[in-house]
């Protein structure tokens, strides 16, 4: 019934006329809002997710003797989204980590 109201090509089409439509026709279809939340949460191939465990192996294989869990988990995901990390203003982030404390703005002179 809903694919006979809308004439979405893709997920994206499909979610917007789902948007687009009143609260009182959305609670008509509450399984095809489900179904496009997997959709728009499922990846399309698993070829990221093979890709984070293969850095994952090599991150701990070469740092597994030093490393807590907690840093680990933090390195990969790191790791994992380093192009937004690439973003970061590295100025911004020494100046947030030398003014958390007196200590550490006295030893980095802010």
């Amino acid at each position: 019934m809903y694919r006979q109201t809308t004439e979405a090509k893709s997920v994206q089409e499909a979610r917007e006329a789902y948007k687009a439509m009143t609260p009182e026709v959305r609670n008509l279809f509450p399984q095809v809002a489900t179904l496009m939340k997997l959709l728009l949460v499922c990846p399309v191939t698993s070829s990221e997710c093979e890709r984070s465990f293969s850095a994952l192996r090599r991150l701990k294989t070469w740092l597994r003797s030093t490393m807590t869990q907690k840093r680990l988990n933090a390195v990969a995901v790191c790791n994992s989204h380093h192009l937004l990390l690439d973003n970061i203003s590295l100025q911004r982030l020494v100046k947030e980590f030398a003014g958390r404390n007196e200590k550490r703005r006295k030893i980095f002179g802010f």
